[in-house]
């Protein structure tokens, strides 16, 4: 997965920030439009059941806010800033953020300092009788 989204990055650094990257994504073949292909296939999942997929609402949440950073390194790398992908990313990610149930829960639960103290355990401590000397 780490070399899947290294790949992506890279594509996606090609179109807006080094054109040396630019053949990440014709010889690596990471697609834009597959990658948005496979974000719209989760934003549909989470439509059905946005509780049971917050992953995917937060990905939708921060895409708005990567097509503005996107947009606006390409307008300074001297390329044409374009209005109508920042107004739709933006209008969505405020939509879903306004619509969604429960929305304490887009944000992850930031660890209290009792529980970063101790280790995680996945299994609670057997509890042994003491032997019995014979």
């Amino acid at each position: 997965m780490v070399l899947m989204g290294i790949g992506l990055l890279g594509g996606a650094a090609g179109t807006v920030l080094v054109t040396s990257f630019k053949s990440i994504d014709e010889q690596v073949g990471t697609n834009g439009s597959a990658a948005a292909a496979v974000l719209g296939i989760g934003l549909l999942v989470a439509a059905i059941n946005p509780l049971g997929s917050i992953a995917w609402v937060r990905a939708g949440i921060l895409y708005g806010l990567v097509v503005l950073i996107f947009e606006v390194i390409s307008w300074l790398h001297g390329k044409s800033f374009h209005l109508g992908p920042v107004i739709f990313g933006l209008a969505f990610t405020l939509l879903l953020i306004a619509s969604y149930p429960e929305r304490k829960k887009l944000l992850p639960d930031r660890p209290s300092a009792a529980t970063e103290a101790e280790p995680a355990r996945s299994e609670p401590d057997e509890v042994r009788e003491p032997e019995k000397a014979s």
